[in-house]
């Protein structure tokens, strides 16, 4: 048997970390999915318990998408943000 049934512990943490990296991946392909976002720049890591977003966007509507498709998956509470927001300049 792969886990032990006499070990709970071990079995909740196996699952615990499990999750949340099923979670990661959940929130990168949503993102990928986005019509008209360009996330080339963002990145989606795991913390502890918390989903990280890092990077960069170009318009606070992408800002608000991403981290609406992350707390939409893990929770408002879980979501951690460190994305800035850079405009386009005018040429």
């Amino acid at each position: 048997m792969f886990l032990s049934t006499l070990q709970p512990s071990a079995t909740f943490e196996f699952s615990r970390d499990h999750g949340i990296s099923m979670e990661k991946t959940a929130i990168e392909t949503e993102l990928s999915y986005l019509a008209n976002f360009n996330g080339k720049d963002l990145s989606v890591d795991v913390t502890g318990h918390y989903i990280v977003l890092e990077g960069v966007v170009h318009s606070m509507g992408d800002h608000a998408r991403a981290l609406r498709v992350a707390r939409e998956i893990v929770g408002y509470d879980r979501v951690l943000s460190r994305i800035i927001v850079v405009g386009e300049t005018a040429a």
